[in-house]
């Protein structure tokens, strides 16, 4: 990486550590300013999703080298370490020299000689050391880099077995999928076909093997509708399963990809009504459905409190902790803290106690989140349920793999057994009372 990159992750991963806003808005700010190629803005995106990624173990590597604790670090001069500790322990392409050379004189132009002096002590003193993943959550947390209260909370959840692969899966490269008009096909001699691997006959969902940009620049996906979007977050709209002609209701929808699906389904033929809190979000759901030429009616409301549309079909793709996402937002696990679980699970009830009141008898509620969390996915519905008792479940049988549905006929998927995202989503129907 050269030198004017490394000065725009050093901005990134400060700007992020400071102000601890997603990393991807951080990183777009930053990069747009600098006005990179497209193939330095893929190598940006790799280098600072890996060093926030691996921030917990970088911070172990740098504290056992310190006489003092490393919270009493100036950040500034941390995270000099830490991207200068990541090329040195994590990055074979870069000559250790070559990297110790680079961040001392990066650190004497920015921060003098004697903090520069004190950069040099540390990396030069750069090594990995063994820790011992045996089951000792500190230990686990150190190994794998995630905050301890997630590692401890999940062994609670899920036991040491399925914690330790989960851990392991989310730090892989993720898996993306493209999805694909039903009225779509493509043709197995085409340049992009080569990228992708079908998931069964009747999916319109590849997962892609390799060439992401380069799959967002064929002609096939620019002219066919077509989106990124993962298997298990389609198979949310398919447990919704609206029919042509009927009208849909999609809150908290932006950035409007379960919409565009939905209108897959209604094949022309019924309204989608779309609606985000956050007006930034709701504006890119717009764009997105306007590039697609799709006839969605999008609208800045709170589903917490405000009037929608009476709806033969309403999904709820609740803001939520993103825990099952955690291979894809690799921030999350910095950003995120135990507290806000409980906060979220209280979010999300009041959501649905107030948007289904806009769900016709006989109607279909579907309630989703992207978490691996109980407390905001079985606990909240159960809860939903004893508020209101005109709702009941509906079994997603023969509308999702089987393997998906969990023992209370919701949907949970396990990211490292069915490879892709960790989703839940639960399908009700409004009875008549």
């Amino acid at each position: 990486m050269n030198h004017d990159l490394r000065k725009v992750t050093y901005d990134i991963i400060t700007e992020f550590e400071k102000n601890k806003s997603q990393l991807k808005l951080t990183r777009d700010r930053i990069v747009n300013k600098a006005d990179l190629s497209s193939k330095d803005r893929s190598r940006i995106t790799v280098f600072t999703n890996e060093v926030v990624k691996w921030r917990k173990k970088i911070d172990y590597y740098i504290s056992i080298n310190l006489k003092k604790s490393i919270s009493k670090l100036d950040k500034r001069i941390l995270n000099v370490l830490r991207i200068g500790y990541y090329e040195i322990l994590f990055d074979a392409k870069i000559p250790i020299y070559a990297s110790v050379d680079y961040w001392v004189q990066f650190a004497k132009i920015r921060f003098g000689r004697i903090k520069a002096g004190f950069c040099n002590a540390i990396l030069r003193k750069a090594k990995k050391v063994k820790i011992n993943s045996n089951k000792n959550l500190k230990n686990l947390s150190i190994f794998f880099s995630y905050p301890e209260w997630l590692v401890k909370k999940w062994e609670n959840q899920f036991g040491m077995e399925q914690t330790i692969k989960l851990l392991k899966y989310f730090n892989l490269p993720p898996s993306y999928f493209l999805r694909i008009p039903k009225n779509k096909k493509i043709n197995s001699s085409s340049k992009i076909y080569k990228n992708l691997k079908t998931q069964n006959k009747e999916s319109n969902f590849f997962r892609i093997e390799s060439g992401l940009s380069d799959i967002l620049k064929n002609d096939f996906f620019k002219k066919n509708n077509c989106s990124i979007q993962d298997r298990a977050s389609g198979a949310v709209v398919e447990i919704l399963n609206p029919k042509p002609g009927s009208i849909v209701l999609d809150v908290c929808a932006a950035p409007g990809t379960k919409a565009n699906y939905i209108s897959d389904f209604l094949n022309g033929e019924g309204e989608i009504h779309a609606s985000d809190i956050d007006p930034i979000r709701m504006k890119l759901g717009v764009s997105r459905s306007e590039r697609l030429s799709l006839n969605i009616n999008w609208s800045n409301k709170n589903a917490t409190k405000d009037f929608f549309l009476k709806s033969d079909y309403v999904i709820v793709d609740a803001p939520c902790s993103g825990t099952g996402v955690l291979g894809k937002k690799l921030d999350i696990r910095w950003r995120r803290k135990k507290s806000d679980i409980k906060s979220f699970a209280s979010l999300q009830l009041n959501i649905l106690k107030n948007i289904s009141k806009f769900v016709k008898n006989d109607g279909i509620l579907v309630y989703a989140t992207c978490s691996m969390e109980n407390e905001e996915n079985w606990d909240v519905v159960s809860q939903f349920l004893k508020f209101d008792n005109s709702f009941t479940i509906d079994s997603p049988i023969g509308l999702i793999p089987n393997e998906w549905i969990d023992d209370k006929n919701c949907m949970q998927t396990i990211p490292y057994k069915h490879k892709v995202d960790g989703m839940f989503a639960a399908r009700l129907v409004k009875n008549e009372i």
